[in-house]
């Protein structure tokens, strides 16, 4: 019995063997056949590879040419007065009287503040009172010198003295005048910084004051604009305040230096008479129109961009060949080529897709 159950372990031991033996065989085969099918696929695709004729790159291209180019540039800026001066003190001291506030109409010399002056009126009487008699002591010793009674070293040092107290006298004079705060010119109080009773150092900020008699605007322009705008130019202007109308200015200054990061300048643009409504700080929009002259210019999309500048695509035996430029002015759909090609040169102006130098091309 114990042979028997022996025999028949043994026998269900050898046939589970020979299935595993059978399956192993089989996911050999199964990979085999496989590989053999992804081979005879890669050297069918290679084959027709080989055998499917190239396509061309196509393109487009627009030839560089010479136009008479009138630029129209609408620039932002803001509206300021044309003078505009902050009013400060010369004297320390208790400030007196103080009689305008914010948008008051001012005239030409009108006082605007006054400095409590009984100290300085009391210098300023001492300094006269020394004055008178240093000169009476000039006088009296002029007279004795003519009887011989009084030596020249004597009538130099009171020469001397009188001299002293002249310029003591000026001096009290003049601050005399400083504890009245005329304006220089008419025009409106925009600020108010201070209040009667303030007692304030020499050099306080008290008031400011601009001209309305006329507003200018502020525009920062380009570098390859700012040589086509010359002074009196004609501009027109828009107020965003006061709707669609158009007003003229006209240009009063361009300043001499270009900022380095930006690399524009400023124009300063009158507007003159000022249109009703018309403030400083208001937002206005200038719009410039250029003389023509004649620009190279090419399509604005065919110029491209890299770390290396801007550059465009040019053909030369049907090959593609790049070329770096310089770019200026910018107008509509086209740009102006300064520097890197010359007139009725062909640039591709469409198909940049794996488009890269020296590349055979198709002109579409």
């Amino acid at each position: 019995m114990q042979y028997t159950l022996w025999n028949n372990n043994q026998h269900i031991y050898m046939y589970r063997y020979a299935i595993q033996m059978i399956s192993h065989n089989y996911l050999k085969v199964l990979t085999i056949v496989a590989a053999i099918f992804i081979l005879n696929a890669c050297s069918e695709d290679a084959t027709q590879a080989k055998k499917r004729p190239q396509t061309d790159h196509l393109v487009e291209i627009a030839p560089a040419s010479i136009k008479h180019i009138s630029v129209e540039k609408t620039l932002a800026g803001t509206l300021e007065a044309l003078r505009s001066v902050q009013i400060y003190n010369q004297e320390e001291g208790l400030l007196a009287t103080l009689p305008f506030y914010e948008g008051d109409v001012i005239e030409k010399d009108a006082i605007l503040a006054t400095l409590d002056d009984a100290l300085i009126k009391a210098d300023l009487n001492k300094a006269k009172a020394a004055f008178k008699q240093t000169k009476l002591d000039l006088k009296r010793l002029k007279n004795l010198s003519s009887r011989k009674l009084a030596s020249d070293d004597e009538i130099a040092k009171a020469q001397t003295a009188l001299d002293i107290a002249q310029a003591e006298l000026n001096r009290q004079t003049t601050k005399m005048a400083h504890m009245t705060i005329k304006a220089p010119f008419g025009g409106i109080i925009s600020k108010r910084m201070v209040e009667p009773g303030d007692v304030i150092p020499v050099y306080t900020h008290m008031l400011t004051l601009i001209d309305t008699n006329s507003l200018k605007a502020k525009i920062y322009i380009s570098e390859l604009l700012l040589p086509l705008i010359q002074q009196n130019d004609e501009v027109d202007i828009k107020i965003d305040a006061l709707g669609d109308h158009k007003f003229t200015g006209k240009v009063i200054r361009t300043h001499p230096t270009i900022d380095p990061n930006t690399r524009r300048g400023i124009i300063e643009i009158e507007l003159s008479p000022i249109p009703d409504g018309a403030l400083p700080g208001q937002l206005c929009r200038v719009t410039l129109n250029t003389k023509a002259a004649p620009r190279l210019m090419i399509p604005f999309d065919a110029v491209r961009h890299d770390n290396d500048g801007a550059y465009i695509y040019v053909i030369d035996e049907n090959k593609a060949k790049r070329v770096n430029v310089r770019t200026g002015l910018q107008n509509n759909e086209e740009i102006e080529i300064l520097e890197g090609i010359h007139e009725n040169t062909n640039v591709v102006t469409r198909g940049f897709f794996g488009l890269n130098n020296n590349k055979q091309v198709k002109v579409k």
